[in-house]
């Protein structure tokens, strides 16, 4: 087996461990009993993004849209909802109290378009869709948008989850709270390191075909490592969704430290 054929064989199985990993840690978030559900469901929403979307990148990889024209609107393709779905999922997750208002609705209006319109594609058309350059939602400019509001709403939800850390902190407040913080906050800056590379590898595909007309996925393992950098970066959110669901191994430490005294009263007084 050659070198492409090994990297072909690796994006693969890569891909199918994270739409596996992600949508089996979906299902467990949509179907536990939680307080704070909402936040759960978010959750949901942007592991089932990610498992789709990485889905889509495998019938890509096997050829599927090809040998299949008619399928290539089939609505898998969320790269619109990520930002939006990781942004609110932090929010409900550090502010479980917070209510929706009216103009929240704009942060959905990219998304829905975007599902409505493979949706649209795939009932009402043939189902062939081909990537445009000036398609916002298949194309050169839906890739802008993507890299745009995914470092947007990153950035946000960062500053959502500093402010938290720093408040809980100060209270000198531990548990479930704190941990679920600091797990978030993990992901974000692995994330930002993950997405450097992802779109980096964006960018280039772009600058180098419309400005050199210079097609990079006539080279080797070009297109291989935009696949394994998504698969990254979906993965990731992947298992940062395990360690949501595991218990706390962090405590109050006020709580600590009255059990420590308590106990070191309990033994002088025996």
């Amino acid at each position: 087996m050659n070198f492409t054929g090994t990297l072909t064989t690796l994006s693969f199985l890569v891909l199918c461990a994270t739409v596996a990993l992600n949508g089996a840690v979906a299902v467990v978030f949509l179907l536990r009993k939680n307080e704070n559900k909402r936040a759960d469901l978010a959750f949901f929403g942007l592991l089932l993004a990610y498992s789709l979307t990485a889905l889509h990148h495998v019938f890509i990889l096997k050829g599927v849209f090809q040998a299949n024209p008619h399928l290539t609107s089939l609505p898998l393709y969320f790269t619109l909802s990520f930002g939006v779905l990781l942004y609110i999922s932090v929010k409900l997750r550090l502010f479980p109290t917070y209510k929706f208002v009216g103009s929240d609705a704009k942060h959905a209006l990219l998304p829905l378009t975007q599902f409505a319109y493979f949706l649209g594609a795939w009932l009402l058309t043939d189902g062939l869709l081909i990537r445009r350059f000036y398609s916002p939602f298949y194309g050169g400019l839906e890739m802008a948008l993507y890299i745009f509001t995914f470092y947007t709403y990153q950035f946000a939800a960062y500053r959502y989850i500093r402010f938290k850390v720093s408040a809980l902190r100060k209270k000198q407040e531990g548990g479930q709270q704190l941990y679920e913080a600091l797990v978030l906050r993990r992901m974000l800056r692995v994330m930002l390191l993950l997405f450097w590379v992802n779109s980096a590898y964006i960018v280039t595909d772009f600058v180098m075909y419309e400005l050199m007309r210079l097609n990079m996925h006539d080279f080797r393992g070009f297109t291989r490592f935009g696949d394994l950098s998504f698969a990254a970066m979906a993965g990731w959110v992947g298992l940062t969704g395990v360690q949501l669901l595991m218990k706390p191994p962090y405590m109050n430490l006020s709580g600590f430290v009255v059990s420590a005294v308590k106990q070191l009263f309990s033994k002088d007084r025996t």
